[in-house]
């Protein structure tokens, strides 16, 4: 999760939220709702991206403020933050899952063999807005990414962290890929060096509960209603989806060979999103 953007969103202490909004957890109601984007919430998360980066990476913020084609690929879906007291957009995040492409992360790394066959998911474009309630925008956000991962059946959670923010997965219990420790630059975000990260879905609730996190009350013994991710788009059925297509391109073929037709070229079937 490549965090950048208002001192509030590097401010590493994890708790369920600023004292103002304790009564509103307690509650388990939420002062802002988290849902998938739509079309028409995209220029103001463009905004805030562009706001949030421009103050670390000027040239990153100023492309950031155009809406990115990732935002609309299959496989990736845009969460966002929303006050329910103006409509405003106070946070946002992008998730990537592997299942037609490889992740962000990986045009910058090879990962260890480890991480192969497993479904994962990125989480990128982290920005949350400056308030005194940014830190419970922020945890909110991370509980819709975790829910995401369990919803849709995912290995693995991966963020990439720079130097201070990395401390922040730290605490969330995320691991080094690779060499403990380690920077690498990362070419989705302006090449800054970034830790890679990752922490498995299903270690999530045992290791936080071991470990007497201090989110875990609200991760795992608190409802949200107001966080809504029933709109993401279904990773099980957009891989089912490939598997049909590609058997279905090779026979369209077998089928025109054996009615007579050749072909110059080996063709390469192309689907929604994706090249085989």
């Amino acid at each position: 999760m490549d965090v950048l953007g208002t001192r509030a969103e590097t401010d590493l202490a994890i708790d369920g939220g600023a004292a103002a909004s304790d009564e509103a957890n307690q509650q388990n109601r939420l002062p802002f709702r988290i849902s998938v984007a739509a079309r028409a919430d995209m220029d103001k998360v463009a905004q805030l991206r562009a706001s949030s980066y421009g103050r670390h990476l000027p040239d990153l913020g100023q492309r950031l403020a155009q809406v990115e084609p990732s935002d609309f690929e299959p496989g990736c879906d845009v969460l966002v933050a929303t006050s329910k007291l103006d409509g405003s957009v106070l946070g946002t995040l992008r998730i990537h899952s592997n299942v037609l492409k490889p992740l962000p992360l990986e045009a910058s790394i090879a990962l260890p063999q480890s991480y192969a066959g497993s479904r994962m998911a990125e989480a990128t474009r982290l920005c949350v807005k400056g308030s005194p309630g940014s830190s419970l925008v922020r945890n909110a956000l991370f509980k819709a990414f975790y829910s995401y991962c369990v919803e849709h059946h995912v290995d693995w959670m991966l963020a990439v962290g720079r130097r201070p923010v990395d401390r922040l997965y730290d605490a969330l219990l995320f691991s080094d890929v690779g060499e403990a420790g380690r920077y690498l630059p990362m070419s989705h975000v302006g090449n800054v060096p970034h830790r890679v990260m990752s922490l498995a879905t299903s270690a999530v609730e045992p290791s936080w509960m071991r470990a007497g996190h201090a989110l875990y009350q609200f991760f795992f013994l608190m409802e949200h209603t107001d966080i809504d991710l029933s709109d993401a788009r279904s990773l099980d059925a957009l891989q089912a989806s490939t598997r049909v297509a590609l058997p279905l391109a090779h026979s369209h073929l077998s089928l025109a060979a054996s009615n007579g037709h050749t072909f110059d070229r080996p063709l390469t079937p192309r689907l929604s999103g994706i090249a085989a």
